[in-house]
């Protein structure tokens, strides 16, 4: 017996709660207590049937319904656990406890009471219960050997046969687990993909790579939205030493994420496999379409990675070639400087053109004054409106502007932006450090305005304009007043 004896007032109470008129005789006797709140002697008299031995299940299966119609759970799976015992086969009482025991989540005796359910009547409702019990309580040995014990397929969901062939091959039971595994894929939805990199993996493990690629090329169809699923496959598939399978694979990322094909490269060469990763990043850029500067980035980064040097400086002369394409020549230029130094850029540099140059001036001018051409540099540089530069470039224009034109040019270009309200912010601080450095009094308090206008909170403002428009409308003729 589970119950201690510190319950029975307990059970007195929740009989007291309830309308149910137990059996006759002490059952009635029993309610009746209960019911006119005498919960002592309810108490004193269920105590005394238990001691008696009373344990017919008549009597036990209706105290538990009346504790369980008070929320006594605890004290309801007691009494069905004593029913049990008289009555182990019953099944109705048996789903009765084990929704009990899940109702209050005691993982447990819901886990203990199913075992028993499913060994006397299983079904499929049943099943999946202790199935998924096993499954939150990690307790996989038990999960699994239920799962290989079920012979009839139907009886199990479609997750429950993919768990089964994951769970064969997490015991080493290959072949098992690639049975359950194949069953698995034609069961799931189409975009699952649990079951399937495991059944990939285990197919390239078992030498079956054929069967790998064609399942693989499938899926890649459906996982539009999990591009990281194809970059896995790939780097599988390449690992194994296919690159044929791989680079078929790869081109159906690749189609289907374009944004994916630079980092597939790089990961693919980081493998080891660089033959594979130069093939991903061969065709980009052979269409009619011109690449983004972001693109022509990502390009030089991988390509670099990848080590195959030949093959990126033919593609930089490449997109050189393309006329009209005045993006692109600047961006490959500046990238691979940044790479590789402005030196190494030189035999490209006469196919640039200043169309393309005066789209990245900051680049151009880094270049003109690499090249020994300040003139050029400071045309470039005073061309550039920092107003209009992304945040990170401002300093590096400051810089240059100092650097090309001196720190007296440099000032009087700042304040001539403040003065026509064209400079960010964020650049104010220099101009006030470079005044002060020079000893210009005057830039420095123009400077210093500028950022109290800037930097003063809109509440105040907002509330002074409401003031003026009051103020506004008690002058005007005719302006009515409202309280």
């Amino acid at each position: 017996m589970k119950t201690d004896w510190r319950f029975l007032a307990l059970w007195a109470f929740a009989a007291a709660a309830t309308g149910y008129a137990l059996s006759p005789g002490s059952e009635e006797q029993l309610a009746m207590l209960a019911r006119d709140g005498r919960s002592s002697e309810a108490a004193s008299e269920l105590a005394r049937l238990l001691a008696l031995g009373r344990r017919d299940p008549a009597f036990l299966a209706a105290a538990a319904r009346a504790l369980e119609s008070t929320g006594n759970r605890v004290l309801a799976e007691d009494l069905l656990e004593r029913y049990l015992l008289e009555r182990p086969g019953d099944v109705q009482a048996l789903d009765w406890l084990a929704g009990l025991y899940q109702a209050s989540d005691d993982r447990p005796g819901a886990t203990r009471t199913l075992q028993i359910l499913v060994a006397i009547e299983p079904t499929r409702a049943r099943l999946s219960a202790l199935l998924d019990l096993y499954r939150t309580q990690e307790r996989i040995d038990e999960e699994r050997e239920l799962l290989k014990s079920i012979g009839d397929e139907a009886m199990l969901r479609p997750g429950d046969i993919e768990r089964l062939g994951i769970l064969l091959s997490w015991a080493g039971e290959r072949d098992a687990a690639l049975a359950a595994l194949r069953r698995a894929d034609a069961l799931m939805p189409a975009g699952h993909e649990t079951g399937r990199i495991v059944l990939y993996d285990l197919l390239l493990a078992t030498g079956q790579g054929t069967e790998a690629a064609e399942r693989a090329g499938r899926w890649i169809e459906v996982w539009r939205d999990k591009p990281w699923l194809g970059v896995h496959v790939v780097r599988r598939m390449a690992a194994r030493g296919d690159p044929a399978s791989a680079l078929a694979l790869g081109a159906q990322v690749i189609a289907r994420s374009p944004g994916t094909r630079f980092y597939l490269a790089r990961v693919v060469a980081e493998d080891g496999n660089r033959r594979v990763a130069t093939a991903l990043l061969d065709d980009w850029a052979q269409g009619a379409t011109e690449p983004s500067s972001d693109e022509v980035a990502g390009y030089v980064a991988a390509a670099h990675v990848v080590g195959d040097s030949l093959a990126l400086w033919r593609k930089a002369s490449l997109i050189l070639s393309r006329p009209g394409w005045f993006e692109a020549h600047v961006a490959i230029a500046e990238a691979l400087s940044l790479r590789y130094g402005l030196d190494a850029i030189a035999p490209l540099r006469p196919r640039l053109s200043f169309e393309a140059l005066r789209r990245q001036p900051l680049f151009a001018a880094r270049l003109a004054l690499h090249e020994g051409n300040p003139l050029l540099a400071r045309h470039l540089i005073e061309g550039v409106d920092p107003a209009r530069l992304a945040g990170a470039a401002r300093p590096e224009w400051l810089a240059l502007l100092g650097l090309i034109a001196g720190d007296e040019a440099a000032l009087a270009t700042l304040g001539d932006l403040l003065r026509r309200d064209r400079l960010p912010t964020d650049l104010i601080p220099n101009q006030l450090r470079l005044a002060q450095r020079l000893g210009n009094a005057a830039e420095q308090h123009l400077g210093l305005n500028a950022l109290r206008r800037r930097t003063q909170s809109p509440a105040p403002i907002a509330a002074q304009a409401r003031v003026q428009t009051r103020a506004q409308a008690d002058v005007e003729p005719g302006a009515r007043r409202t309280q």
